[in-house]
């Protein structure tokens, strides 16, 4: 029987990309292989013990489910909430493949929604079938502060588009201008009509990293501080637009609502 650590499941109003302000049901996965510095789910870095379950919606009142849960647990647990589409997010819920593989097809009547960093193309391979929508971050290195990913962002979005796909990428006041053109050149050269969101981050909304078991950071501390200027967006803006069609720059709204 298979099992994955959850840290939480919630309904709430989607907050990133073109399908945001939609009611969507959440189910985010523990782990992630990735450390971005401007990361806003520092839980994905720890063992979670419990599954955190908002239900209803909004009311802040929490059950919690022992974990890791199994699918028939998990399937048992979603049955109290109507959203028609479901958020899969994390973390990184692509490192949970063989758990997808097994609860992904037991979700026939929703409209399957992947969050993910857009790195592992091969195991996006053996789900693509049973997702709907991608919601792809291109992690450019001048935002995240790790090393480019840009031929893993390739071969994910050649695999993606078979979906409907759009592009999120995180930007604040360091991220450079090359870098975010270079993004805009990899999705054009697959395909211009892709849609691409320039996210800014939001430092002062940033919550305090989980302690490890020693006492150290579970992940790398937030280490930027500076926001994206109005010019910078602009300037993204009107590089981005040059060689794709649909361009947005959206801001995380729910973070501005206060709200999951």
């Amino acid at each position: 029987m298979l099992e994955a650590p959850v840290i939480e499941v919630f309904c709430s109003f989607q907050g990133e990309g073109p399908h945001a302000g939609e009611r969507h049901l959440f189910v985010r996965f523990q782990d992630c292989e990735l450390a971005c510095k401007w990361c806003d789910t520092p839980l994905s870095f720890v063992v979670n013990k419990f599954c955190r379950v908002e239900q209803p919606p909004f009311s802040r009142k929490i059950r919690q489910y022992p974990n890791p849960i199994s699918v028939s647990g998990l399937n048992e647990i979603l049955g109290e909430f109507d959203p028609d589409t479901l958020a899969v997010t994390g973390g990184e819920p692509l490192q949970k493949v063989p758990f997808l593989k097994e609860w992904l097809p037991t979700q026939k009547r929703r409209t399957i929604l992947l969050e993910t960093a857009g790195v592992h193309f091969q195991e996006l391979k053996e789900v693509i079938d049973r997702i709907s929508i991608v919601s792809m971050d291109i992690k450019l290195p001048s935002s995240t502060g790790m090393h480019p990913w840009w031929r893993e962002h390739e071969n994910f979005l050649k695999i993606a588009r078979q979906k409907e796909t759009y592009v999120k990428v995180v930007v604040t006041g360091e991220t450079e201008d090359r870098h975010v053109e270079k993004a805009a050149e990899l999705v054009a050269s697959i395909d211009r009509e892709i849609p691409f969101i320039l996210q800014p981050a939001s430092p002062e909304l940033q919550p305090a990293l989980p302690r490890g078991r020693r006492g150290e950071p579970a992940s790398p501390a937030p280490r930027f501080r500076i926001p994206p200027s109005p010019d910078q967006l602009s300037l993204w803006w009107g590089l981005v637009r040059r060689k794709l069609t649909r361009v947005q720059v959206l801001p995380q709204i729910h973070k501005q609502m206060g709200i999951h």
